[in-house]
């Protein structure tokens, strides 16, 4: 299959890659800010152990867009991107999961709930959308 680009689909994939990696460095930087550690602290007081969750979701997502922002410069990169590609939409897709379903369903309100899930299912499209062109 011919492999297509243009400048829209290059537009798609720096803007997915920097959003993945502002995503992880914003999820790391916040890990250890004062309200995280005072959250994880509580949650150990009752018995919960530390998020560790979410800093590996914010790791992987880090790790993800440098590997989408590196098939663009790398060569030899290029013939693992398929595979990194729909790795990533796998990540994705655990995450609306864990996100949305089975942490908190319908939360803090239905629209607002909504209005997040569409965004996550839109990064998830465009995600399947570059795992394809790859």
């Amino acid at each position: 299959m011919k492999r297509e680009t243009s400048g829209s689909a290059l537009f798609m994939r720096i803007s997915v890659a920097a959003f993945f990696i502002l995503f992880g460095l914003v999820g790391i930087a916040s890990y250890n800010s004062d309200l995280n550690r005072l959250g994880r602290a509580i949650a150990s007081m009752f018995g919960g152990t530390g998020d560790v969750l979410s800093l590996v979701i914010a790791i992987l997502a880090l790790a993800s867009g440098i590997v989408l922002l590196l098939g663009l410069f790398v060569r030899d990169i290029s013939r693992y991107m398929s595979a990194a590609a729909w790795a990533v939409v796998v990540f994705w897709g655990l995450r609306i999961v864990y996100v949305f379903f089975a942490n908190n369903a319908l939360e803090p309100d239905a629209l607002t709930w909504l209005e997040q899930l569409s965004m996550a299912v839109v990064i998830l499209a465009a995600v399947v959308s570059l795992a394809r062109r790859t």
